[in-house]
């Protein structure tokens, strides 16, 4: 039928506008929701492409939860307020000493909780300490772009610092300790260059000092023993089980949900005992209810959605794309790859990206017998891009349009114009020295996976 190409493109292509505008306030899921549903009816995707996608992506929905659920259970314990009020001690006062160790926490946060996470819950927290510390609105900017755009850099080390990353290794089929070989050195250099490129942007406007009288008065009343050492521990084992479940092929949604479980029915069992200030009384119904659930449904029906651009001919195109930047000599290959990859996710978000680059990928292994390190290459070329990409654009990543919302709702607009001063020249660095270490590691290196399709 000669209809359904251009009825698939429009319906991404509508998808897409309702994720980003969210009309009448519509979620996530309810805008990618529309979208499959969409698709159904219209006989662009078919039943087993719905039940591919729910293969396809379940361990990363399911591990998304489980972030989310332990992150807003943290929070509630005051864990992240307990961090951030520490930070504000250690840098004694030092406002420079406070920008790095403000986005050194943010980047923590974002390797251990996603980048998502990172956003939600240190924001407003940024924002309250920079409003007590009493800071001018540019002072304020250089502390918040830290935290947002470090947040954003720092989810690639671990399958569990961003959704893509699992959505990635479970397609592809390889392993928590094989992902944080290649992409530990990467995150190390691109969050070391998102440091010293903010700081550069926003080095006038740091204040040299601030007062620790409130910061002093805070921390001694957001001192819980009990939960901050349950928490400690119950991290440590998070992080070995992950390894652990790496190599006997045990999913990283089933160690980050039971973590999550725990800590939940602890603070359950103890939150009326244990809180002092009142966001920490909300019991456990309300810090549900701070979960985005809604996650669930958007990445089923994205993923739905982009199955229905096969028929718009986006993957073969992609696919082209990426069988020609493979031919290119030495570095200039795997900088092609991850450009490209970031371009779409800076025009299309880095979501829908992130699926078209795993199918096109998957047409360009097979179509053209791809060995393990031409493989590898493309696979970490797209998390590349659709990781650090989207900074070159507000629209390419969720994480920064919440970061945006969340300022936008707590009075403190940042404009396009100033976003991309600071974002697209970010982007460039990143995804150019992350590219450069990609080819060290395969070209020099001889690093590759075992790809199974």
């Amino acid at each position: 039928m000669d209809y359904i190409p251009v009825v698939s493109l429009i319906i991404f292509l509508i998808t897409l506008v309702l994720m980003i505008k969210r009309p009448k306030r519509i979620n996530l899921g309810v805008a990618a929701g529309i979208g499959a549903i969409t698709s159904l009816l219209i006989g662009t995707v078919t039943i087993s492409d719905a039940i591919g996608a729910l293969l396809n992506i379940w361990d990363a929905a399911l591990a998304f939860i489980g972030i989310v659920t332990l992150s807003v259970t943290l929070d509630a314990m005051g864990f992240f307020r307990w961090a951030a009020l520490r930070v504000a001690k250690l840098a004694h006062g030092n406002g420079v000493r406070l920008y790095f160790f403000t986005a050194l926490l943010t980047a923590a946060v974002s390797i251990l909780f996603a980048n998502d996470s990172a956003v939600l819950i240190l924001t407003p927290i940024v924002m309250e300490m920079v409003r007590q510390l009493k800071m001018s609105k540019q002072g304020s900017l250089a502390y918040l772009f830290g935290a947002g755009l470090i947040a954003d850099t720092a989810a690639m080390p671990l399958i569990t610092s961003n959704p893509v990353n699992i959505v990635s290794a479970d397609y592809f089929g390889y392993t928590f300790v094989q992902h944080m070989i290649f992409m530990v050195p990467v995150a190390i250099v691109t969050v070391i260059i998102s440091l010293l490129t903010v700081y550069l942007f926003f080095r006038k406007k740091i204040p040299k000092s601030y007062s620790t009288d409130v910061v002093d008065i805070l921390v001694k009343h957001s001192h819980r023993p009990m939960w901050l050492r349950t928490s400690f521990v119950t991290l440590v084992a998070i992080d070995v089980g992950y390894v652990v479940a790496s190599f006997n092929g045990i999913p990283v949604s089933f160690v980050i949900c039971a973590g999550a479980l725990f800590l939940l029915a602890l603070y359950a069992a103890t939150y009326k005992r244990e809180a002092v200030f009142k966001e920490e009384r909300i019991g456990v119904l309300r810090v549900l209810r701070k979960v985005n659930w809604d996650i669930l449904f958007f990445m089923i029906g994205i993923f739905l959605v982009v199955q229905g651009l096969r028929h718009a001919g986006a993957i073969d195109f992609f696919s082209t794309l990426f069988a020609g930047a493979l031919t290119l000599p030495s570095v200039l290959s795997v900088l092609a790859l991850s450009f490209i990859v970031t371009i779409g996710a800076s025009a299309m978000n880095n979501w829908p990206m992130t699926f078209v680059g795993l199918l096109s990928i998957k047409d360009t292994i097979i179509a053209n017998t791809l060995g393990p390190q031409a493989s590898t290459t493309l696979i970490f070329a797209n998390i590349i891009g659709n990781n650090l990409g989207p900074h070159f654009f507000p629209l390419g990543s969720l994480a920064i349009l919440m970061w945006l919302g969340t300022m936008k709702r707590k009075g403190l607009t940042v404009s396009f114009k100033d976003y991309l001063k600071v974002g697209t020249i970010l982007s460039i660095l990143e995804v150019t020295a992350a590219s450069f270490i990609l080819w060290i590691e395969v070209a020099y290196l001889q690093f590759a996976l075992a790809v199974t399709l």
